[in-house]
């Protein structure tokens, strides 16, 4: 390209660069606002509220360990401090209900999304596939 044209047709450049910004933001709406966008945004809800509540569940064993390490040195330890442990188990009891709440609902907007915006023949499908019944096993496979 010559200098003289860029001198030349710099508006005419600058209109097709906020085009392509303004197609691009267009094509990202769409795209979210898509079946598919809509799925994988529940589906990403859904996910960090089951990492939230499993983190809220190691929480509550923690409070159960230091709770009963406390009670097992009742003799030792200060009753404030006995509790206090009880009272943080039972705020992580009820974080751990709340977390699970949370995971209800959002299981439930991944099943009216797949409800609302797929055809019945690939709605069991993809409930089986996003909603299985039981959490798989993680624990390492032995006799």
């Amino acid at each position: 390209m010559d200098f003289e044209l860029l001198k030349s047709n710099w508006a005419l450049l600058v209109a097709v660069g906020i085009g392509l910004i303004i197609v691009l933001v267009v094509l990202l709406q769409l795209i979210r606002r898509s079946a598919w966008g809509q799925l994988r945004e529940t589906r990403r809800t859904l996910a960090e509220a089951r990492q939230d509540e499993a983190r809220t569940l190691r929480a509550i064993e923690k409070a159960e360990r230091i709770a009963r390490r406390l009670h097992e040195q009742a003799e030792t330890t200060k009753p404030r401090h006995v509790q206090e442990a009880k009272e943080v188990l039972e705020d992580a009891r009820m974080l751990a209900k709340i977390a699970n709440d949370k995971v209800l609902v959002a299981e439930n907007h991944v099943r009216r999304v797949i409800h609302e915006e797929y055809p019945p023949v690939k709605q069991e499908r993809l409930r089986k596939k996003y909603l299985p019944e039981q959490a798989p096993d993680k624990r390492p496979f032995s006799f």
